[in-house]
């Protein structure tokens, strides 16, 4: 077991938003991400901010583990220069004393090798959580899925194969069907086929043999699981996820957000058994010797819950769970997966009841665009048909129960590519029906409210060859951004 010392913690995450309820708790000092914080989380959570989004000016599909080894490569590149402190986003600044430094990784998700490295040329002495068994059946949905069956979950019909024969599969599966390459997450790589064109580019993609799935139409609930050090495990509230919500710009399978008061209106029998199923699974990945959170997604086929896989780390979500255990004065589920990582067991049973506490993801959508003008992130509340600001806000602990607090919103001047999030609304009230997929009237007037305060401008022509010219547009492999000079990439 590690021993427990206080050290300043490190987390490397898609976005800060992820790591909330441990900056809120005040374990972190430094946050490596893809997308840069709100305004104001520099100051309020006194930690650095080290960011690809706001040096390249550009929100796009950049995967964080590309995204996080990006912005590493760039500090360890910066060293010589400014060493004076984190900026409030920017990964420029070498900010914050790296070299020489130790810290504590505060895992998000599996540490990866590349990461290690690049925190090593930074002259960074990096404390890490005990390593466990590796779970090879973890990473990949095909071999989970048999998985598990074994362990006696109730699962889709399914099938693993190497070729995608539409008039086969619609014959086996029905239509329309799921098909999924073999590693993905929130959402990438999962699709819905309707007819042959749909697999057109699953096909341009490749990644087979496939999972492929019999869809089944019903409210997608996902349950957290916490396996502590001892190997008891124990079952945390469960959420409704979001999906399929006309007018949020969320393709099929993309994470949309969740609300955790609706599992008080699902049957209690549907409930129960998915709570259940959730607890073997976390009984059975115990005796392998998996650590910490894990997340159950299912579908609820009438008062069955089908098990479509597991995310076996922190979830999109855990942060958002973590402001209602804050506000109930508990143990954050965030923190006790790091503690039990650590080997560290956290005593006490959580608790399982609904609590009002939503968010709901809006994408862009439509070709690339930059931002003119954006609502300014923090808390908010509509009238008259428009939102009005009400001051600061990082998440629910400030939301009272009429507000709604925007997050993850992009600068002006920020390039938009499609279907990357254009902000986050968190409230207490539900914005949905309680199966998740359809607005409520309140939720799409606040919808309407959020577009409305945006000026998007179109970029013509966009996709033009060259770096340097007015319509060049940065991706994940560009070279320097027009927009953010200061980018040593």
């Amino acid at each position: 077991m590690a021993r427990l010392r206080a050290l300043p913690g490190l987390s490397c995450c898609a976005r800060p938003l992820n790591v909330l309820p441990l900056l809120r708790t005040g374990c972190l000092s430094a946050v490596v991400s893809v997308e840069g914080p709100d305004t104001g989380w520099a100051g309020e959570f006194g930690a650095s901010f080290h960011a690809l989004e706001p040096e390249r000016g550009v929100r796009d599909h950049t995967p964080a583990g590309a995204g996080v080894h990006t912005v590493l490569r760039a500090l360890a590149g910066t060293l010589d220069g400014d060493e004076d402190g984190g900026a409030d986003g920017g990964a420029g600044a070498a900010g914050g004393g790296w070299r020489g430094r130790e810290l504590a990784l505060l895992p998000y998700s599996a540490m990866k090798p590349e990461w290690r490295t690049a925190l090593g040329a930074l002259g960074t002495r990096l404390l890490e959580p005990p390593s466990h068994v590796a779970l090879p059946m973890l990473s990949d949905k095909r071999a989970q899925r048999a998985w598990l069956r074994s362990v006696g979950a109730a699962t889709p019909a399914d099938a693993v194969v190497p070729a995608l024969d539409h008039r086969e599969l619609r014959r086996r599966f029905g239509s329309p069907y799921v098909v999924q390459t073999p590693v993905g997450s929130s959402g990438k790589g999962t699709h819905l086929v309707v007819d042959e064109a749909d697999l057109q580019p699953i096909h341009q993609v490749g990644g087979g043999p496939w999972l492929v799935s019999g869809y089944v139409e019903g409210v997608a609930l996902n349950v957290h699981v916490l396996v502590s050090a001892d190997s008891t495990v124990r079952v945390l509230r469960p959420s409704v996820q979001l999906t399929r919500i006309e007018g949020v710009g969320a393709p099929f399978g993309a994470y949309s957000g969740c609300d955790f008061a609706a599992p008080a209106l699902l049957a209690p029998l549907a409930l129960a058994r998915a709570a259940a199923a959730a607890r073997r699974v976390g009984e059975a990945l115990a005796a392998l010797g998996y650590r910490g959170l894990f997340g159950a997604d299912f579908v609820l086929d009438g008062e069955r819950p089908l098990l479509l896989e597991l995310n076996c780390r922190m979830q999109g979500s855990t942060w958002l769970l973590g402001e209602l255990e804050l506000a109930e004065r508990a143990l954050p589920s965030a923190l006790r997966h790091v503690l039990e990582l650590y080997g560290h067991a956290t005593g006490g049973e959580p608790r399982t009841d609904a609590a009002g506490a939503v968010q709901l993801v809006v994408r862009h959508t439509g070709a690339p665009v930059r931002v003119a003008a954006a609502p300014a992130g923090g808390l908010h509340r509509l009238k008259d048909g428009r939102l009005r600001y009400c001051g600061a806000g990082f998440g629910l602990l400030e939301c009272g129960p009429d507000d709604c607090v925007l997050l993850q919103l992009p600068s002006p001047g920020m390039v938009l590519h499609p279907g990357v999030p254009l902000a986050r609304i968190v409230a207490r009230h539900p914005l949905t029906t309680p199966d998740g997929t359809a607005l409520t009237a309140p939720g799409r007037k606040l919808l309407d409210a959020l577009r409305a305060g945006f000026v998007l401008e179109p970029l013509e022509p966009y996709g033009l060859p060259g770096p340097s010219g007015p319509a060049a547009v940065p991706s994940a492999s560009a070279g320097p951004s027009a927009a953010a000079p200061r980018a040593p990439w």
